[in-house]
């Protein structure tokens, strides 16, 4: 079963989701597929259904959100989040896996677009999503996997709620939040930024999955007024003690045959790689982000998927 909440148009009378941002939230029960003209049985259900599948689907008390980045249409996603649910399970991950769907056209010519229309739509991964996931009974621990462009969406999304959005007494907060090849400037990490700090609220960790060898976020650079990008060059030293920066150069070197390092593989390498899901594994599950055996240290105070 694949269960995602979209903020995609909808056209009803052909029966299929568009690229362009809607005016409604919607949440989506696919029971199978995709057969072998592409089809997936299984539709829109009601927001109190929808949550509790989500919930059903779980055999322990986690869910885990992953937010798609640039470039990436519906068909995309779908396909991407069952491959990353399938290579979490494998690690024992045994929560729930859905998915935020944003509006992003699907093609590297709109870049900028897909940015417009992940700002815009960003807050209702909180109202819609994250905060009636943490209303549930009893409460789960929520998580969040967020690849590319999806990063500068979920930044965007916490920072526009306060405390007292959140069910209950006291600030809301998320379990573990990852961010794999991020597509947000670097220096919003810093000790001290704006970044750092909102993560710091509200994260009990933050992981930073970041690789040099990164030829998207590398073109991405000067389509955002060249400041470095957190998935390409990590974090500024100084980092919060409960942020991580792994560094993951050499396990793309070690793991990526020279014919497949095209530019695309660079930047999605991660959700074909065992060691990958095996570390995102150990850390949903809440293991100290050292010793680990997935990781080593560097001669910085990063630490290294091991290669």
């Amino acid at each position: 079963m694949t269960l995602f909440f979209s903020r995609r148009t909808y056209n009803a009378s052909k029966k299929r989701f568009t690229n362009n941002p809607a005016d409604v939230t919607r949440y989506v029960q696919l029971t199978s597929g995709p057969d072998a003209s592409g089809k997936w049985q299984g539709g829109i259900i009601s927001k109190d259904n929808w949550l509790a599948q989500v919930k059903a689907e779980a055999t322990t008390n986690e869910i885990t959100i992953y937010v798609h980045g640039f470039n990436t249409d519906q068909i995309d996603n779908l396909g991407r989040m069952n491959k990353i649910r399938a290579g979490l399970r494998g690690a024992g991950y045994r929560g729930a896996l859905i998915a935020y769907d944003w509006p992003s056209a699907g093609t590297v010519t709109a870049y900028d677009s897909d940015k417009r229309h992940a700002k815009l739509t960003a807050e209702h991964l909180v109202r819609d999503g994250i905060l009636p996931l943490l209303a549930l009974s009893p409460r789960p621990k929520v998580n969040l996997i967020a690849h590319s462009m999806g990063a500068y969406l979920v930044l965007r999304a916490l920072s526009e709620f306060d405390d007292d959005a959140g069910p209950g007494s006291g600030a809301w907060k998320l379990n573990e939040t990852m961010f794999v090849s991020g597509d947000a400037d670097r220096r919003w990490f810093g000790k001290g930024a704006w970044g750092a700090l909102l993560l710091a609220h509200r994260s009990k960790r933050f992981t930073n999955y970041y690789s040099q060898l990164d030829d998207v976020l590398n073109a991405a650079v000067p389509a955002n007024g060249f400041r470095k990008r957190a998935g390409r060059s990590g974090m500024p030293p100084g980092i919060h003690k409960n942020h991580v920066d792994l560094y993951s150069h050499e396990q793309y070197l070690k793991d990526v045959d020279g014919p497949q390092r095209t530019v695309l593989n660079s930047h999605r390498w991660w959700f074909d790689n065992a060691k990958f899901y095996k570390d995102a594994g150990l850390t949903l599950a809440g293991k100290p982000a050292f010793p680990l055996p997935t990781r080593r240290r560097t001669t910085t105070t990063d630490l290294a998927l091991l290669s």
